[in-house]
């Protein structure tokens, strides 16, 4: 009786713990995974993309210090290092963007690589622990598998992404995530305001600047958070999961790991002063997105955004669930 009585006990004092609980679980996704602190600094991280990318066109995993148990994933599915894009990738283009979080053991790239003669988007992510490679994400936007693709815009990165912030001027990892978190926020409800964009905020998705808007585009020259507010975006229906597998504070650099969800249930939006307007392709059947998004925070607003989008089946798993 008295062990029934303990368990119990125990019980409601779970229960009554679990939003402290949970506010526990949501601090601790923006802080980054535990690593070794053994001497990779930024240049050392920078080397390592370079033995990646080397390796990759090379169709050679062996030329990589791969961990034993090494997790490779592309597009979500979990592969071999030497399957997928290893088979296909014939060479390397001008374009790469790379970022770091040392602290961590973290470091990616957006690059414009060649696969079979044909210009493709690849993002990457490496864990490096202990001078071993011990994750690998890519995700890789082909002309052949989007609607949304220009790869000819991407030549050199914009300067913005590679500038230092001063150390004073850094928000902590937790505040930039929680920056981040507002702009997916203000996707869901629909809601620009919610969201601190810099007035000059500037959007490309997959080599395609999609804010601001261009003149001739069906909702006019308007901003990133006034693009929200027209709820044109409100297809989708969740972000959901949200990852931050990288913070880059010394660039002010944050990368996000989402899924766009689009369930197809809603095609149309009243849209204030342009009346009914079609929200776009993705809503017309069920579908969800695998988004690597990288925002430059400046002064605690999101001045500039990067992102490689893949298209797939409605809510397919990221494979870092």
């Amino acid at each position: 009786m008295k062990r029934l009585c303990a368990t119990g006990a125990l019980l409601a004092i779970l229960l009554c713990a679990s939003p402290a609980i949970t506010s526990i679980r949501l601090r601790a996704a923006a802080r980054p995974a535990a690593a070794a602190n053994d001497g990779c600094d930024r240049a050392c991280l920078d080397g390592f993309v370079d033995q990646y990318l080397n390796a990759l066109v090379a169709h050679d995993p062996s030329k990589l210090p791969l961990a034993k148990n090494v997790k490779f994933t592309e597009d979500g599915v979990r592969l071999k290092p030497g399957d997928g894009l290893w088979a296909t990738a014939t060479g390397l283009g001008t374009y790469r963007l790379d970022f770091a979080e040392p602290e961590a053991g973290g470091a990616g790239a957006y690059a414009v690589i060649q696969e079979n003669g044909t210009p493709t988007i690849l993002w990457l992510r490496l864990k490096v622990l202990k001078h071993e490679i011990t994750e690998i994400e890519t995700l890789v936007a082909r002309k052949q598998t989007t609607s949304l693709l220009n790869t000819n815009n991407l030549t050199t990165p914009p300067a913005i992404f590679t500038e230092d912030v001063p150390e004073a001027d850094r928000p902590s990892r937790e505040e930039m995530v929680a920056i981040v978190n507002k702009y997916f926020d203000g996707i869901e409800q629909g809601n620009g305001d919610i969201v601190p964009f810099d007035k000059d905020c500037v959007r490309i998705e997959n080599g395609v600047q999609t804010c601001p808007s261009s003149a001739s585009s069906r909702l006019g020259a308007l901003s990133c958070g006034e693009q929200l507010s027209t709820k044109i975006f409100t297809y989708i229906q969740s972000v959901s999961p949200r990852q931050f597998p990288l913070v880059d504070r010394e660039r002010g650099l944050v990368l996000a790991r989402v899924r766009f969800n689009h369930p197809g249930s809603q095609q149309t939006v009243q849209v204030p002063g342009r009346g009914m307007m079609s929200m776009g392709a993705f809503s017309q059947w069920p579908n969800s997105t695998q988004i690597a998004e990288l925002f430059k925070i400046q002064n605690r607003k999101i001045r500039e955004v990067t992102a490689v989008i893949v298209t797939g089946t409605y809510k397919a798993p990221t494979g870092w669930e």
